[in-house]
């Protein structure tokens, strides 16, 4: 016989160990603010281009940036025109510390999924409210897992993709056979 209660209460349980999850790791290691590294490259783009003259501003001699980096450029404050420009590397040092975080959120959620799948595989499996705890936990852990994995896998080595996935289909078939066995 169909028991919602049983599904609504397994979904609940692993929804909730992954929100968890994600407030935890937010907690201790918050996410990289774009501001804190490019506070003011909104404002620093010329009205003008610097190449050309305007009427009371003389042409400055453009720098060529790489791809990493935006120009900044300085004005005065008496004719409000650009009077030098900088390569500014905030974006680069931006996309550095998030691909830092990502990697780290990417090992807590593997680290915090894997202990929910240890509780769920733990906890006695009989058809009452524990085995529904149980699996609820496998849920969890087994969501923590691949959200931690999208968040990283823009980042991850093209090589270390295919390992990964790989690794939490072989976790993923383990487990259903695992699960499945014991009925």
């Amino acid at each position: 016989m169909f028991d919602a209660r049983k599904i609504l209460i397994i979904f609940l349980v692993g929804v909730l160990y992954a929100i968890f999850s994600y407030s935890l790791i937010d907690a201790i290691y918050p996410n990289p603010k774009y501001e804190d590294f490019c506070r003011d490259s909104f404002v620093s783009a010329p009205i003008y281009p610097p190449t050309v003259k305007q009427p009371d501003c003389p042409a400055l001699k453009e720098l060529q940036c790489d791809q990493k980096a935006m120009p900044k450029y300085t004005y005065s404050n008496k004719t409000g025109c650009p009077i030098s420009m900088k390569c500014d590397y905030c974006q680069r040092d931006y996309d550095s510390e998030r691909e830092k975080h990502n990697l780290v959120v990417f090992i807590f959620a593997s680290i915090l999924g894997l202990i929910a799948l240890g509780i769920g595989l733990l906890m006695p499996l009989k058809k009452d409210i524990s085995g529904w705890v149980a699996t609820g936990f496998l849920l969890g852990g087994l969501i923590t897992i691949f959200i931690g994995t999208a968040i990283y896998y823009g980042d991850m080595a093209r090589i270390a993709r295919p390992i990964v996935l790989f690794v939490e289909l072989a976790l993923v078939i383990f487990l259903a056979y695992r699960q499945f066995k014991k009925k």
